[in-house]
């Protein structure tokens, strides 16, 4: 797949020897930080070659790196329109423990970033030209950075649809409707990844994710940014990029198996269809301006051929295993995906990780602080902006812990944590998980006295 014309991808030592490093050093399968007298340099780059590409009007990039607390990375682009390069242009600066952020520019300048992609707004480019800034606070740590990539939107041509088969792979799905309301409205991506990554065994929650990938810098994309959803899944180990697919190379990436988010665009009725525009997806939830989903497969028969896929606009989990017309499908689809070909052996080390806490009850019934295996408490901030929730253990087996009946939170006065007060009458076990803003989450269970 990385060899399609419209898509570019270095992910291998050998790859990355043929850029400019400048205070970078390679490592047995990408970048990181120098080191001089056992210390790493504050930052350094990587630069690519420039790369010659289909006529375009739009690119997007995507990096998997190990980025532990203390370092960053930011990937940039530019591309030649006619005879003139364009300035180098940020996809924002990356880390799951920062404050992460999206550049929005002005859509009256000939080349601007919106929504995370890059646009050329006045002509066609040909040529694209990759870099990404490494940079840390502590000279005993660096990121490492394993993939670079960028696809690019032709403006020329129209695909066909291919002939394909029945394939179906198995996907958790996730209703969004019943996750964090403070996230919910916006959380197709979150949702739709946690699908694609608990496929392998991760176990992660959709508001781990959220919380890691939420972009601070563009409202309105909040957890949709693309690029910082295929980041996120770097981190976590596993290789994934964004890509312009067509219905054939899309095809292709399901026959073989790999997890796959595409990006949708529709109308649930005809008549916001003619309204608006839209494409028109019969037995679709709502109207979408832009949701990710997971594409399970396909499937052909006697009554026609089907997208299948995961709707994380569903009303429950077990819903959200949708099929689709394929003929309406294909009109939905964008023409973007997220592709993630498996866990790398050896990564995600620095991901955002779970710690399990003991819980003190405070004097207020169903109060509750995290203390650590010490007995040291480990009160909430006071500005806490995570996700507190709770599960109970209600005896069934949950193919994912995503899938437990989740009650969300709020922090009390001395930042600990109040449980609803009618789960106190049974018995059993309560699991309390406190999501901070990257991702990491302090797990702690009350044991109910019942």
């Amino acid at each position: 797949m990385q060899n399609a014309k419209n898509l570019y991808i270095l992910s291998d030592t050998n790859a990355f020897t043929r850029g400019e490093l400048d205070n970078v050093a390679l490592t047995e399968d990408g970048v990181c930080l120098e080191q001089v007298a056992g210390r790493h340099v504050l930052y350094g780059c990587f630069t690519s070659q420039p790369v010659n590409l289909p006529a375009f009007d739009r690119l997007v990039m995507s990096w998997n790196a190990d980025t532990p607390p203390g370092t960053v990375v930011e990937a940039q682009a530019r591309v030649r329109v006619g005879e003139e390069w364009s300035g180098w242009l940020s996809f924002g600066k990356w880390s799951p423990y920062i404050k992460r952020a999206s550049v929005t520019g002005s859509e009256e300048d000939p080349v601007f970033m919106w929504h995370n992609v890059l646009h050329v707004g006045k002509g066609r480019a040909v040529q694209a030209q990759l870099r990404i800034y490494l940079y840390t606070d502590d000279e005993r740590l660096t990121p490492r950075v394993w993939l670079l990539a960028a696809s690019v939107r032709p403006v020329d041509g129209e695909a066909e649809p291919p002939a394909l088969y029945s394939r179906a792979l198995h996907l958790p799905a996730y209703s969004q409707k019943l996750r964090d309301p403070s996230l919910r409205d916006g959380m197709s991506t979150p949702v739709t990844l946690a699908g694609l990554l608990n496929r392998w065994g991760q176990d992660v929650l959709p508001e781990e994710l959220g919380q890691s990938m939420l972009d601070h810098g563009d409202a309105d994309m909040g957890t949709r940014n693309f690029s910082f959803a295929a980041a996120l899944a770097g981190c976590y180990g596993y290789r994934a990029y964004l890509a312009y697919l067509d219905p054939e190379r899309l095809w292709q990436c399901v026959k073989q198996g790999d997890s796959v988010g595409v990006f949708m665009r529709y109308a649930a009725s005809e008549e916001q269809a003619e309204a608006t525009g839209k494409a028109y997806l019969p037995g679709a939830f709502a109207d979408v301006e832009a949701q990710m989903m997971a594409l399970r497969g396909f499937e052909t028969g006697t009554e026609g051929a089907f997208a299948l896929v995961n709707d994380s606009l569903a009303p429950t989990d077990a819903e959200a295993e949708r099929s689709y017309p394929l003929d309406a499908f294909w009109k939905a689809y964008q023409g973007l995906a997220l592709v993630i070909t498996g866990r790398q052996k050896g990564r995600g080390e620095g991901c955002p990780h779970r710690r399990h806490a003991r819980m003190r009850a405070l004097e207020q019934v169903g109060a509750y602080m995290f203390q650590d295996e010490n007995g040291a408490d480990l009160p909430l901030p006071e500005d806490f902006a995570g996700t507190l929730a709770c599960a109970v253990a209600d005896g069934t087996v949950h193919a994912t812990t995503a899938h437990k009946t989740f009650r969300f939170l709020k922090p009390t006065a001395q930042g600990g944590v109040q449980l609803p007060p009618e789960l106190f009458g049974g018995k059993g076990r309560i699991t309390v998980y406190a999501i901070d803003p990257s991702g990491c989450t302090l797990v702690g269970d009350v044991h109910l006295p019942g």
